[in-house]
């Protein structure tokens, strides 16, 4: 099962634009992460994430929504709900291929649903 869970999330990190993808619990706190090496600006966005996830996903849940991109500095920040107890968040970059990263993104949700549920 970690297995699994691991290589969906290295396989939505490999796609082209995508700079980090972080699986977390619903309180914010961070259980799985794919990044490169130290990059503040990723780093600062983790800091808001993890500040903002449960209210984000309370507005998410208020408003039925699927999923929700954010603006944050120069990336595209998707945030979809993986599992009663986690979310995931991929960060692409801005021209990065926004069908794509949504579509696996999605994939990779129903994938880690089935390994935590």
């Amino acid at each position: 099962m970690q297995k699994t869970l691991d290589d969906t999330l290295d396989q939505l990190y490999e796609i082209e634009g995508v700079e980090a993808c972080i699986l977390y619990r619903m309180d914010g706190v961070s259980i799985s992460l794919r990044a490169p090496g130290y990059r503040e600006h990723l780093l600062e966005t983790m800091f808001w994430l993890e500040k903002q996830i449960k209210h984000v996903l309370g507005e998410m849940n208020k408003e039925g929504l699927q999923e929700t991109i954010f603006y944050f500095r120069k990336n595209r920040i998707l945030i979809a709900p993986s599992s009663r107890s986690t979310v995931l968040v991929t960060i692409a970059e801005a021209d990065a291929n926004q069908q794509l990263v949504s579509l696996e993104t999605l994939r990779a949700t129903k994938i880690i649903e089935g390994c935590v549920a």
